[in-house]
């Protein structure tokens, strides 16, 4: 009895940290909290400020354990429809490889395409393009803090109080195997319509 008793917690406390389940992901903005935990969402945000907190393995280039986050950003649906269980990463246009961004203006700006994604990952303080909030053994709570756009168009950068956009999707895939396939539990869809 005590030894189920035990598998149960270890069971209970892999799947859930610090009150947020590790293969959820949660948009902050202010003292406003949208824990996303379908595979697709939406929510609606303020054109403030935000950031987007998910649990992550430590990146660690030696060891060749490339441990990320790929995060697209789109300006419609059309290019997420076909994405299924089972599909490898290099058949979709914005997780392909060769198509993630250089780290930009300390990472905290967001660049709307159809053709990228922000490889976000975190290795020391050093090398990092998300801030660590905590860690528990080999399992990272990371965020990713959002306060401008990047627009290609124009070279340059716009605060999120300023953009003419009035929803974006959040196409989230974090590998937690790295296979380079979606996985159960490994995509979020999040719609985010700005207020």
């Amino acid at each position: 009895m005590k030894s189920l008793l035990n598998s149960l917690f270890i069971m209970f406390f892999s799947t859930q940290m610090f009150g947020q389940r590790i293969n959820e992901v949660t948009f902050k903005q202010g003292d406003e909290t949208f824990t996303i935990s379908e595979s697709q969402d939406t929510i609606v945000l303020s054109k403030k400020p935000f950031s987007i907190v998910y649990f992550g393995k430590q990146y660690n280039e030696s060891k060749k354990e490339f441990n990320s986050a790929r995060i697209a950003v789109l300006d419609s649906d059309e290019n997420t429809e076909d994405l299924t269980i089972g599909q490898r990463t290099k058949h979709i246009p914005f997780f392909e490889p060769g198509s993630g961004y250089a780290a930009t203006n300390e990472n905290e700006e967001i660049i709307i395409s159809n053709s990228g994604h922000h490889y976000l990952y975190y290795e020391n303080e050093n090398e990092k393009r998300v801030n660590l909030i905590s860690r528990n053994s080999d399992l990272l709570e990371l965020e990713w803090k959002i306060f401008a756009v990047y627009s290609y168009q124009n070279e340059k950068t716009i605060p999120l109080s300023d953009i003419e956009i009035s929803s974006l999707k959040f196409v989230i895939f974090i590998d937690r195997n790295t296979n380079q396939r979606i996985d159960v539990d490994e995509l979020k869809i999040v719609t985010v319509n700005f207020k």
